[in-house]
């Protein structure tokens, strides 16, 4: 089972308002005021990445809370997908921070103090301690589309913390983010992801039956909270913890084959997903 990371439970909400269907402030739309830039430009800009690492740690009362962040921050390309990924990949933090934007050691170090603040506030200095991990990384660079994943943890005492995994995709020429407009009808997409979950449990459970998933699920299996995003190999789909299964099962997820789901795709997918 993969492991999962994720930020503060104060951000949980906002950071799954980001990821299933609701765009950061100032990214960029598929509407009549986004830049387009011709085909030519945009074979000139290569999208590139940086990783920016940041660890740190506090202690009180004996007790130590830790902060730790990956993010593969965009460094070049298309400046509206530039722009648009670090606004994402900044309202994930907390879109707090009021100086240049550059997911420097300054910048992060904010982020790690306002964490700081609010497990005191939150009194996790005087139980178990607490820790927070967030991990953002490009997963795929197509020709006309990138996507991104953001696997996290966040622990704050008790048995185990609340773990988050999904992905984003941007189109590379306007900067926007595809969610359920990747497909053009969803009406008949459930059974099909049911059927690519049943593989998750064959792998982490002994096949897979209604004992696997919450009362009522198996029979009338619902399409997920998070929006899917693509990836070199098909469409991604995840369940959060909790949501259709036990915490033991984790984060059950699948990859439906683009030709499986073809007839459903909408028309601006199947043009992301062409070839140039």
């Amino acid at each position: 089972m993969k492991k999962i990371l994720f930020p503060i439970v104060g951000l949980l909400t906002a950071t799954f308002m980001v990821s299933c269907g609701l765009v950061p402030e100032g990214t960029s739309q598929n509407d009549s005021d986004s830049l387009v830039l011709d085909s030519i430009a945009l074979g000139d800009m290569e999208f590139k990445t940086e990783t920016k690492e940041y660890t740190d740690s506090l202690e009180q009362n004996d007790v130590e809370i830790s902060y730790t962040v990956s993010l593969e921050v965009p460094v070049s390309g298309n400046p509206v997908l530039v722009d648009s990924v670090k606004k994402w990949i900044h309202a994930l933090l907390g879109r707090s921070y009021e100086g240049e934007v550059n997911f420097d050691e300054e910048m992060l170090k904010h982020y790690a103090t306002e964490y700081f603040q609010q497990c005191d506030e939150d009194g996790l200095f005087d139980g178990l301690g607490a820790y927070q991990e967030l991990t953002v990384s490009l997963e795929a660079d197509s020709a006309n589309f990138i996507s991104y994943v953001v696997n996290a943890y966040d622990y704050t005492g008790g048995a185990h913390g609340m773990p988050c995994y999904y992905g984003v995709t941007f189109d590379k020429e306007t900067g926007a983010m595809a969610g359920w407009d990747i497909f053009a009808d969803t009406t008949q997409l459930a059974p099909i992801v049911k059927e690519g979950i049943e593989g998750y449990f064959d792998e982490v459970a002994d096949g897979f039956t209604d004992d696997c998933l919450f009362d009522g699920v198996y029979d009338n299996f619902p399409l997920p909270y998070c929006e899917p995003w693509l990836t070199a190999d098909g469409v991604k789909f995840v369940y959060t913890a909790y949501e259709i299964a036990p915490f033991a099962a984790g984060m059950p997820d699948c990859t439906i084959p683009y030709k499986k789901v073809e007839k459903y795709l909408s028309e601006k997918t199947k043009k992301l997903l062409q070839q140039k």
